[in-house]
């Protein structure tokens, strides 16, 4: 007689026993995971503007390089094109021509930028349609269409926001706009809080004429050619910060279309703010270390917001006879 013996092992013949995780472990992993992202999430945030701001200086960089082409086909810098003076700002000697018209320094450089086709509509644009005389409808394409390299990214996208009046009137809805502006001098503001200032030394953008390199006594890479421009920070798209109304088509004889794309150093510098009175005349940012300025020689510079006011007049001059170094 044989017989046969059943195997005991735990692994057939007792069910094991599987723990799961109880609330209390898991909300602390929860907790855990949580505190990780608190940590990481400021350092991924720095990471995301350090590289917004380094595209901004591309940005900018592609404009001063169309500028320095303008330069070498015209004999001058884009600039000066027939405006009127910028709101609030005197500038005494300056000659508003009469004689002549055209489009503001941005349309100017298009060319160089391979934006030849826009250049000329824009031109055409402005040439042929004075004062408020509305615009075809056919049009308004062009009034809209976007240079990339005129936005700074921490700001806003690079897209048409609204016009106002009497903007909207001429050009239809919406236009493209600029962050940047030229530099027009260094100024003079008896009182910080009102928003007049005074021209003491002209920039590279001048009321009556398009600089010359050789105008440039101070030196081409201690002279501001472009800056990021100061702008209200709930105005980013709206269109109705008074620095920024105008479309990058200009209306020359528009007061106000001046101070969307001039700008000057007079009280200091300082990170775009809620409504400020002052925006549509000084430099400024969206950047937290401070804002992108392009020498006239093509080098660029992050300026403090706390940097000397001195040295700031200084290089925004072509001709002061002193000369100042802005430190990266």
């Amino acid at each position: 007689m044989s017989f046969s013996l059943l195997s005991t092992s735990p692994s057939h013949g007792q069910a094991r026993f599987r723990r799961g995780f109880t609330l209390v472990e898991l909300l602390v992993v929860i907790a855990i995971i949580g505190v990780l992202v608190g940590l990481l999430l400021p350092a991924v945030q720095a990471a995301r503007e350090a590289a917004r701001r380094a595209d901004c200086q591309n940005r900018m960089r592609q404009v001063v390089l169309a500028a320095h082409n303008y330069e070498s086909a015209n004999r001058r810098l884009p600039g000066y094109a027939g405006e009127l003076p910028p709101l609030a700002v005197n500038m005494p000697g300056g000659i508003v021509r009469t004689d002549k018209r055209g489009v503001p320094w941005m349309v100017q450089v298009m060319p160089h930028m391979e934006q030849d086709q826009l250049a000329m509509n824009l031109r055409r644009i402005c040439d042929t349609r004075q004062g408020t005389i509305p615009i075809d409808p056919s049009d308004y394409s062009y009034v809209e269409s976007v240079v990339q390299a005129f936005y700074c990214p921490s700001r806003r996208d690079a897209k048409s926001y609204p016009l106002l009046e009497p903007f909207q009137a001429k050009y239809g809805p919406y236009g493209a706009r600029t962050d940047f502006a030229m530099c027009g001098g260094a100024a003079y503001s008896a009182d910080p809080t009102m928003a007049g200032v005074d021209l003491e030394q002209p920039g590279v953008w001048s009321l009556g004429n398009k600089t010359q390199m050789k105008e440039i006594t101070d030196g081409t890479s201690t002279t501001i050619f472009l800056g990021e421009k100061a702008m209200s920070s709930i105005r980013y798209r709206t269109g109705s910060d008074y620095g920024d109304r105008a479309p990058i088509v200009g209306m020359p004889e528009n007061h106000g279309v001046t101070n969307s794309y001039v700008r000057f150093i007079a009280r200091g510098t300082h990170s775009d703010i809620p409504d400020s009175c002052t925006s549509c005349h000084d430099f400024g940012s969206a950047h937290i270390p401070g804002w992108n300025a392009v020498m006239t020689d093509g080098s660029i510079r992050t300026v403090s917001y706390s940097a000397d006011m001195k040295i700031l007049k200084a290089v925004a001059s072509i001709a002061g006879q002193e000369t100042a170094t802005l430190d990266n």
